[in-house]
């Protein structure tokens, strides 16, 4: 494992701390676009066409970023 990723490694271990797991309970996926409807395209494309420039910017540097694995980068 290389430096950068031991961070990535804490980092995401700090951020699964708090989660806690119950038995009973189903796991589900939530579209936080739209919780009502879920996933869509077309609520995708609305989205990110009506995201404000300085958004963009920041999202399109953090998914090319040189660090971030080609296939996490083509899943974005």
């Amino acid at each position: 494992m290389l430096a950068w990723e031991e961070d990535s490694v804490r980092e995401y271990a700090s951020l699964l701390n708090n989660v806690v797991l119950q038995d009973n309970i189903q796991d589900q996926w939530w579209w936080l676009l739209d919780l009502i409807h879920g996933y869509s395209v077309s609520g995708t494309y609305r989205f990110l066409t009506d995201i404000d420039d300085q958004v963009a910017a920041g999202l399109l540097n953090d998914v090319w970023h040189k660090l971030v694995h080609t296939k996490v980068s083509m899943f974005a």
